[in-house]
């Protein structure tokens, strides 16, 4: 299929700052809170000239990323499928290209590096979504924070969608996503059938859905401590390398009620929830077509999404 390519105006109502407060600014990082369905990431200071985060809000349907420099973004709408192109000439991203699913109105962010001193930011949207390049505007109030503001009936594709599962924990960042990825421990290539949060020992889990506990407890085969849990639609939510179990099997639980809390048993890097939704209750898929996201945030400065 052909593809059209339209640049569109990035700069307008930029505001001008001296150089000395420019090589002062730190970023103070970008914190997303209050829904239980939103993931929350405080990004630390970053190196020079680094994309520090990227950040997708559903509520405002907005994106913002922060640089460490102040650089000039350079972008493209492109058809066929609808993709918005945000280009960082001199700004580094050291590791592999993260993508991360979002929902059907913006399906997904990705960001890599497109040459050895270019990092590029896509927002790919719906084929049925079309934009006018003219809509668009990237401002910056500050050196180095941007934001652009993409029409609202995008977000509201996904806000107004009806979501099978709530997020299982609160606060936590998405370390490896659902996909094939070499094994950090075995080394093996190999389907990772869930998402993995990153969270400290302790933190409460909950149960995405009303259900009963059809397995708790340790489990041998890596996941260390689980519990499952059986829905009334047939599916079922699996959550694995956990600390404590508060739940037995047979137990009847709702939506939102703590079963467990985040360790790092079995086979495990460091303490996360590996989150698994199997549908016909037999095959995993990749759970974030089920969850409700509000925002979904890139904490590129310390490679935390690096899978």
């Amino acid at each position: 299929m052909s593809r059209s390519h339209q640049l569109f105006n990035l700069f307008s109502h930029r505001r001008l700052f001296n150089k000395s407060r420019a090589l002062n600014f730190r970023l103070l990082g970008l914190t997303l809170c209050g829904l239980t369905s939103s993931l929350a990431i405080a990004a630390p200071i970053a190196q020079a000239n680094r994309l520090e985060t990227f950040v997708y809000d559903l509520n405002d349907s907005k994106i913002e990323f922060s640089l460490k420099n102040d650089i000039e973004p350079k972008g493209t709408v492109i058809s066929n499928p609808t993709r918005i192109v945000i280009d960082l000439p001199g700004i580094i991203y050291q590791g592999p290209t993260v993508r991360r699913r979002v929902g059907r109105g913006v399906q997904a962010v990705r960001v890599g590096q497109v040459d050895a001193n270019t990092t590029r930011m896509v927002v790919e949207l719906s084929p049925e979504i079309t934009l006018n390049p003219q809509d668009l505007r990237l401002k910056s109030s500050q050196p180095g924070k941007w934001t652009m503001q993409l029409p609202q009936n995008i977000a509201a594709i996904d806000l107004n969608s009806v979501a099978n599962f709530t997020l299982p924990i609160t606060g936590a960042a998405i370390s490896s996503g659902f996909g094939w990825r070499v094994h950090p421990i075995t080394g093996e290539r190999k389907l990772h059938k869930g998402v993995d949060f990153a969270a400290p020992s302790g933190t409460p889990i909950f149960a995405a859905a009303d259900g009963v506990v059809s397995d708790a407890g340790w489990t041998d085969g890596g996941y260390g401590n689980i519990v499952e849990l059986q829905h009334n639609n047939g599916a079922v939510t699996l959550y694995a390398h956990t600390n404590r179990v508060y739940v037995a099997k047979g137990q009847v639980v709702r939506k939102g009620q703590a079963i467990a809390e985040v360790g790092s048993t079995g086979f495990s890097t460091g303490p996360h929830l590996h989150f698994e939704v199997q549908p016909d209750g037999k095959t995993a898929v990749d759970p974030m077509d089920y969850l409700q996201l509000r925002q979904v945030t890139l904490d590129l400065a310390s490679n935390s999404f690096k899978d």
